[in-house]
């Protein structure tokens, strides 16, 4: 296999860290940057090892897509299929694979690879984990946080992370995207629902700029192909009519038809015979179809892991290509540019940096997106005014010591464990629950002293 420079070294830090006794490692790298060769190369070496291996899915296009990707010769293992268990690696469904532990020993693999590891913490995959406890376990994944901000460091031990969006960007492994987010979307009120807007009621709200998505599409995605991202089956059949009857190419696709149906719509998009797809939740993450020029989002989400997966679709590179993202619904106002640096951890994001709003300029010219510090439009040349700057104000030492005295206030007024648990997550802090226990200690610590004195 023909790897990049970037992909021989994250392969490189997977090993260390194994090597270091790690069990567990998770790899990031963004969307198109090539996830699905590096762990098919790291498949078929640690199978010229003598080790089975398990490649993880969780639908029919991620099975096919890693099954064509594979080197070596493989079993696949999904639903109305027998295994072939005769080959050292198998591509898996995860939901037939669970169906079928039973007829599996625990120790059968010797390394488990997930897909798309932001899901591993859902019940059918930590299952098929579990069983197989004593296999080395690899999550690959562009997004390393779940959908309510929570971290992946449940199932895994250490992360690796490979070169950012805006360097393969850079670089030309991406491929370069013009975001524009018009005004007018606006999610105040929205209900939600494990960690994301309530999807019936985000749908009411859309409906409103549906006109809108597909004058947009003829401004600034004319004759291209372009996935378009929605609330539910009904508003993804909705999008598609709308596009249909005035004279483009369009079809919803879901998860109730038959994967021979899914991958001739999604073969059609490839040839451009379809020029927009609508979906629901079905190709947000994973589908490689490098023609599509553009992503019209008309589904708000509160998940940064699902913001940039959608983003993504359309970043796989193709000479000449320029992406467009119309971002009808605000997800790049509130999430932010997909280019912009992520401190991912295995932690997750704490709630504070959750709700703390991205920094995000829009051109008022162009409406073109652009991380903040970028002072000039990219799209259409325009200059950002500068902020004005403020004086700076000299602060008394002594105003600093008013605020630890009422802190330390504070702290002495919580005088149950619950009250200071309540005061640490008033506070911030990472683990108000062991600050907490540790405050209490230390008072009934320092009481004994004082007996004892």
């Amino acid at each position: 296999m023909n790897l990049r420079p970037y992909q021989t070294q994250l392969i490189t830090d997977i090993r260390l860290q194994y090597q270091l006794g790690h069990k567990s490692v998770l790899a990031v790298l963004p969307t198109g940057g090539g996830k699905t060769v590096c762990f098919s190369y790291i498949a078929e070496q640690a199978a010229k090892k003598g080790n089975r291996v398990c490649v993880l899915v969780h639908r029919a296009e991620l099975l096919d897509q890693a099954s064509r990707a594979m080197p070596v010769p493989h079993g696949r293992i999904s639903a109305g299929r027998g295994m072939d268990l005769s080959h050292t690696v198998q591509v898996a469904s995860v939901q037939t694979l669970a169906r079928r532990l039973h007829l599996l020993p625990r120790d059968f693999f010797q390394l488990l690879v997930v897909d798309e590891a932001h899901h591993t913490t859902a019940g059918t995959w930590a299952k098929v984990i579990e069983h197989f406890h004593s296999a080395k376990l690899l999550g690959v994944t562009a997004t390393p946080i779940r959908s309510d901000g929570r971290g992946l460091g449940e199932h895994y031990q250490s992360m690796v992370e490979g070169p950012t969006a805006q360097q393969l960007t850079d670089a030309g492994f991406l491929a370069a995207a013009k975001v524009l987010a018009p005004p007018g979307f606006d999610t105040t009120g929205l209900r939600k629902r494990m960690g994301d807007f309530d999807p019936r009621e985000a749908e009411q709200r859309v409906g409103t700029i549906m006109g809108d998505c597909l004058g947009h599409y003829r401004k600034h995605l004319p004759g291209q192909t372009a996935i378009a991202f929605c609330c539910s089956v009904a508003h993804a059949e909705a999008v598609a009519a709308l596009f249909h009857r005035n004279g483009i190419a369009a079809a919803s696709i879901d998860g109730t038809m038959d994967a021979s149906t899914r991958r001739q719509l999604l073969e059609g998009l490839g040839t451009g015979r379809l020029k927009v797809l609508t979906s629901c939740a079905l190709i947000g993450e994973g589908v490689d179809v490098p023609s599509v020029g553009g992503c019209i989002l008309l589904r708000p989400t509160a998940s940064v892991a699902l913001h940039l997966q959608m983003i993504g679709r359309c970043l796989r590179p193709q000479p000449g290509k320029h992406a467009v993202v119309l971002d009808h619904v605000g997800n790049t106002l509130r999430l932010g540019h997909h280019l912009e640096p992520r401190d991912w951890s295995l932690d997750g994001l704490r709630k504070r940096d959750r709700e703390k709003a991205p920094s995000v300029k829009v051109c008022p010219q162009c409406f073109a997106t652009s991380a903040s510090a970028v002072q000039t439009c990219r799209e259409c040349g325009h200059v950002f005014a500068p902020q004005e700057r403020r004086e700076l104000q000299q602060v008394d030492g002594e105003l600093v010591e008013i605020a630890a005295r009422e802190r330390k206030r504070e702290q002495g007024g919580a005088q149950t464990l619950q009250q200071l648990i309540a005061l640490g997550q008033q506070r911030g802090y990472k683990n108000p629950v062991a600050w907490a226990k540790h405050v209490l200690a230390a008072r009934q610590t320092k009481g004994q002293w004082s007996k004892v004195v």
